[in-house]
């Protein structure tokens, strides 16, 4: 029982490395889908301020 305990420590071990690379390039690729996704919103909302901008403008213009 004592050398499973101690093999499974070891391969616990070896993985900590490999886990906290993939912890940290999962956590850099869901920050650039976040600021992607972040841009995409921001385009949207300014593209219905010009939107509505442009309506009142025209809307002012006939009054």
């Amino acid at each position: 029982m004592d050398s499973f305990i101690i093999s499974l420590s070891g391969i616990t071990t070896l993985l900590n490395p490999v886990m906290t690379f993939i912890m940290l390039m999962t956590i850099v690729f869901f920050t650039f889908y976040l600021k992607e996704k972040f841009d995409k919103m921001e385009n949207y909302i300014r593209s219905i301020a010009i939107s509505l901008q442009n309506i009142s403008q025209q809307i002012s213009k006939h009054e």
